[in-house]
């Protein structure tokens, strides 16, 4: 079936291939150019005489432009074509890159864009500028790569595996390598403007850059400054974004039916002592207890359930300026002295629907006063007759009310991020270089967040004064008693006295210093022996203030009872690398070379560890060339995995003590021990999808460790110039992995099922309940306890060839195909193979088998054509893995898997004259909608079809 299911796909890729066929078809006649469209990593080298270079996934300069890393990159030529001023968009255009956050990432989200390779994780991809680290976004170091500017970007040089022994930590997935312009003369403007062809969605920028030569050629500065700014969309915009299905099971089969959040704006409230009790209609209450409806009070139904998808954000608005100043200069004969200066401020606004509170999770104790004027007489009178058998008019339940007169749940961000290295470099030998580098960045975050509520104000409201119901009984002048029964009953006055909003604040520190000696040593017959070594300090401090309201759990907004973070610590590594031709121009041996290196760190955390790299390449024949590489790599672990303090999150779960026909006889009695009341646990469901949960750091953790092996080919034949062919097999195994306790939330309920004891360690985090037996504030604690395989095949193909008098055509096609993404999450838990799937609370963003981008471009004197086509291969839901994890049947479901996706983007350039040029984009040229039901929005396109214009003056 699966050996189908590949055919099938290649299938797909053979047609999607057809524009590949149009530009081989015609005769070969075009001369080799160095034109970096035509190599699928740098450029195919032009004739003449060889100048080393320096590719990402090495230091050692090499005249073979091809490492022996695979190494993707995106080039200037490509950059230019895709138009996009969110770095991030490029990206995810790659079959490597699995999203990360981004411009259509609002739950979760936060509004930075993130690199993720292999969907390995963003804390495990190194993101890099000029070979040098960035300062992360936040307490884990991630980096926001929309803080790049954009237009000074020369090329993105893509590593995909283990690079710890050249760069060091975090680099587990790989490298991003953002190669920026240098040696820029004149001024050059730029500006464009986006829409969607729904009218909104709208993008402005404007980009100035000026530069030139001074002290007679000695030197070379560059200015650059940028202004971007993206408009808000909301869910509501789309359907297929505000729609609320669920599965069900109708008649034995899977099909989607209305849903909602139970915490509604009507309010609703419960007891374990209303379970099967009859409403004033005679409606029978469940655990979901008693709904506020427009015809008077009555048990909760399914359908009752609230939307709140279309008061999310679908497209995050940005507002960004940004500068830059890069420059050289030779301050002597052999010693330069460059810079690196980089500022941005960006501000971000992520909305999420309207707090629901629940007083089980927040107000402990909690008891409604029946003397509340605003509660209905005949409820009253049924509350009062079976939960008020003292008379005293408290009674104890739980309400839960979505305050939607509150408004959404704002975050406005201000972000501050600014970069400055400054270094020498130079010449030891004619075969030696230097280089020295002071390397600092800091990054400032003020999140400003609305929509909250202060907890003790919240609870006073309900009670009254029993001298005078209409008042409070903390006699505050400023206090309303509360009316939660009913939609739009919270007024302006009661709002007032609750809302509040929260301020939390984020510092990031990173100061890197490092030198190298790169060069060769000697020759022998086979050609030069390069070497890299060098040296590196680095620190790394963050903290992470919330709100002191936050801190003493006086609020809630969109976190609750969140701790600050605070800590730092460095390293000092020792490297280096060694390039040993052993054959050359030899019969059968065109080239053979070995390739090592090896990095030591001193970690203030986690100690010593060692990182290094062994393998080579071999070329038979001029035109082919086999390489390989063995990778051990690690990572240390960051702040925010050693020192966050305790945060509340939400995931998805399923509690295995909801009555169900499949809970099991044992599993009954084990609920009663977690706590769950004897008088409701035959008709026990928890209240919500989304559980909370507290999560936080281990000072104790380790680093992680992985192996990684890739080999692969490199074809350029002879017979066809201009063509180059990359394939190449990866296998990463990632070892002692750093996770939640037990790896989530979902997987440790899926453990302490696997063996109901208390004395199951997995089992006692779930005995924090609420007196009703929901689950909440489960405690799950970093720990180095995961372990995450990934395999897969990459390609490229690159070629470009001369029409004669009807110009030329350029084409790429770079894909992947994945084997396996394999996460274990715990010893005790069998692995899931997430390759295929997409989400079900197991297996996140789109891991489908095939991916692939590929571009023709048609260039005639003036003008420019091009169009991509991007192709994301059909995925089936993760809890269908899940499923075949543990041996169960798969889950009947309505949409059990996304379709085959295709994007087509359109590109116009026109030349009007030497200095000007003009260009158009269609992206999502034919409107295609992200699958239904199962899409995360940085995947797949949420927006639809847009249009960009914009022009390029020099001077």
């Amino acid at each position: 079936m699966e050996r189908n299911r590949a055919l099938a796909r290649l299938k797909t890729l053979q047609g999607g291939s057809a524009i590949l066929l149009a530009a081989l078809a015609a005769h070969p006649a075009f001369a080799q150019s160095a034109d970096e469209s035509v190599a699928a990593e740098t450029a195919i080298a032009s004739g003449g005489e060889e100048e080393s270079i320096v590719i990402t996934g090495s230091r050692i300069p090499r005249p073979d432009v091809v490492s022996n890393s695979p190494v993707n990159v995106i080039g200037e030529e490509e950059i230019r074509l895709t138009a996009a001023n969110e770095t991030e968009q490029i990206l995810n255009s790659m079959p490597q890159f699995v999203a990360g956050f981004g411009s259509q990432s609002n739950n979760p989200g936060n509004g930075t864009a993130t690199v993720n390779l292999r969907n390995l994780g963003t804390v495990r991809t190194l993101v890099l500028m000029n070979g040098r680290r960035v300062v992360g976004s936040g307490e884990d170091g991630v980096v926001d790569i929309n803080l790049i500017p954009p237009a000074l970007i020369s090329r993105v040089d893509v590593v995909t595996g283990g690079a710890s022994a050249v760069y060091g930590s975090d680099a587990m997935a790989g490298v991003v390598n953002f190669v920026m312009k240098d040696d820029f003369e004149g001024l050059e403007i730029g500006a464009q403007a986006g829409i969607s062809s729904r009218g909104d969605a709208a993008r402005y920028n404007f980009d100035l850059t000026v530069g030139g030569n001074f002290a007679d050629g000695r030197g070379n500065i560059v200015f650059y400054a940028n202004y971007f700014d993206r408009a808000q969309v909301f869910a509501s915009a789309r359907d297929h974004a505000s729609l609320f299905l669920v599965d069900a099971v109708q008649n034995g089969v899977g099909v989607l039916v209305p849903g909602g959040n139970a915490v509604t704006p009507q309010g609703t409230i419960f007891s374990p002592s209303l379970v099967g009790r009859r409403d004033q209609f005679g409606n029978v209450i469940g655990t979901q207890g008693i709904f506020f409806a427009p015809e008077g009070w009555r048990a909760y139904r399914t359908s009752d359930g609230f939307n709140d998808r279309p008061y999310n954000n679908l497209q995050l608005p940005l507002e960004r300026i940004q500068g830059a100043v890069l420059g050289r200069f030779d301050v002597a004969e052999d010693v330069t002295l460059f810079w690196e200066g980089t500022y941005a401020r960006s501000r971000v606004n992520s909305t999420l629907g309207a707090l629901p509170m629940s007083s089980s999770g927040f107000i402990p104790g909690f008891q409604l006063d029946l003397r509340n004027p605003y509660l209905p007489a005949s409820l009253r009178d049924f509350l009062s007759t079976n939960l008020d058998p003292d008379g005293n008019g408290l009674v104890p339940l739980n309400i839960n009310r979505r305050v939607l007169e509150s408004g959404p749940r704002t975050s406005d961000q201000t972000r501050d991020f600014w970069r400055a290295v400054v270094g020498l470099r130079g010449g030891l030998t004619d075969r030696l270089n230097w280089e020295v580098f002071f390397n600092h960045g800091e990054n400032d975050l003020t999140d400003e967040q609305g929509g909250g509520v202060l907890i003790d104000r919240f609870a006073a409201m309900f009670l009254t004064d029993p001298t005078d119901p209409t008042r409070c009984a903390n006699r505050d002048p400023q206090c309303v008693v509360i009316n939660p029964f009913g939609l739009n009953t919270l007024t302006p006055e009661m709002v007032a006295y609750y809302n509040v909003d929260l301020v939390n604040q984020t510092r990031v520190r990173q100061t890197q210093i490092g030198g190298t000696i790169t060069g060769s040593l000697f020759t022998l017959p086979a050609g030069d022996v390069g070497i890299s070594i060098g040296a590196e300090y680095r620190r790394e401090s963050a903290r992470f203030q919330p709100d002191q309201l936050y801190v003493l759990g006086d609020a809630i907004s969109r976190s609750a009872g969140l701790q600050p973070t605070g800590g730092s610590y460095n390293v000092k590594e020792v490297f280096g690398e060694i390039y040993v031709p052993i054959l050359a121009n030899r019969p059968g041996v065109e080239l053979l070379a070995f390739e090592g290196g090896v990095r030591y760190s001193d970690y203030s955390t986690a100690g010593s560890v060692v990182s290094y790299k062994m393998g080579g390449e071999y070329s038979p024949f001029r035109g082919l060339k086999f390489r390989g590489l063995y990778q051990r790599a690690v990572r240390a672990p960051n702040i925010t995995e050693l020192y966050s303090g305790a945060t509340n999150t939400a995931p998805l779960a399923t509690d295995f003590c909801n009555a169900t026909p499949t809970r099991t006889a044992a599993e009954r009695a084990f609920c009663l021990e977690l706590g769950v009341p004897a008088s409701i646990i035959d008709v026990f469901q928890q209240e919500n999808v989304q559980i909370r949960a507290i999560t936080g750091g281990n000072p104790d953790l380790q680093e992680e460790t992985s192996d990684t092996w890739s080999v692969g080919a490199v074809i350029r034949p002879d017979f066809v110039p201009n063509l180059q062919i990359t394939v190449d097999y990866y296998n990463i195994k990632i070892s002692d992995a750093i996770a939640v306790f037990g790896g989530g939330l979902q997987p440790t309920i899926n453990a302490c099922r696997a063996n109901l004891s208390l004395s199951n360690p997995f089992c006692a985090p779930l005995r924090t309940r609420t007196p009703d037996g929901q689950l909440q504030d489960v405690p799950l604690l970093n720990q180095n306890i995961a372990e995450i395989t990934a395999s897969g095949i990459d390609f490229r193909l690159d070629y470009r060839h001369n029409i004669g008098r009807y110009g030329s055509l350029a084409y790429f096609l770079a894909g992947a195909y994945l084997f396996e993404n394999e996460t274990t999450s715990s010893p005790v838990l069998n692995p899931i193979d997430c390759a295929g799937y997409i989400g079900g609370g197991s297996c996140g963003s789109a891991n489908p088998h095939w991916r692939f981008t590929q571009r023709l471009t048609w260039s005639i004197d003036d003008y420019e054509l091009s169009l991509r086509h991007r192709f994301i291969g059909s995925a089936k839901d993760g809890r269908i893995a899940a499923a075949i994890s543990t041996g169960s049947a798969p889950p009947l479901l309505a949409v059990p898997s996304t379709p085959d996706i295709h994007y087509f983007d359109l590109s116009v350039s026109v030349r009007v004259s030497e200095r000007f040029r003009f260009y158009g984009t269609i992206d999502n040229l034919f409107d295609r909608d992200p699958p239904f039901q199962l899409f995360e929005r940085q995947t797949y396109d949420a927006i639809g079809r847009r249009f960009t214009v914009g022009f390029t003056a020099n001077f």
